[in-house]
């Protein structure tokens, strides 16, 4: 509903909520923090001569410490090897 301004015209638009949603907003973050990594490695792999089998290692590592993924298999690690 359109707010009325005192001398009976009214205005083309109230006020209303952000248009943006939250998914889109973590959907943003992960691009923008995709292309900043991927800008990284780019830079470190071009000035660095290493070979295809350690930078894959670099990455998987960078991907489980990312995601949160260590502690847990700190965990299945440590119940393997205690029996």
């Amino acid at each position: 509903m359109a707010a009325t301004a005192p001398n009976g015209a009214k205005n083309m638009k109230a006020h209303g909520r952000l248009r943006i949603r939250p998914w889109m907003l973590l959907v943003l973050a992960g691009i923008i923090g995709l292309v900043v990594h991927s800008a990284v490695l780019y830079y470190v792999v071009s000035h660095m001569s290493l070979s295809v089998a350690a930078v894959s290692g670099v990455i998987i590592l960078i991907v489980i410490k990312h995601l949160g993924l260590l502690s847990p298999l700190y965990v299945l690690f440590r119940r393997l090897y205690r029996n």
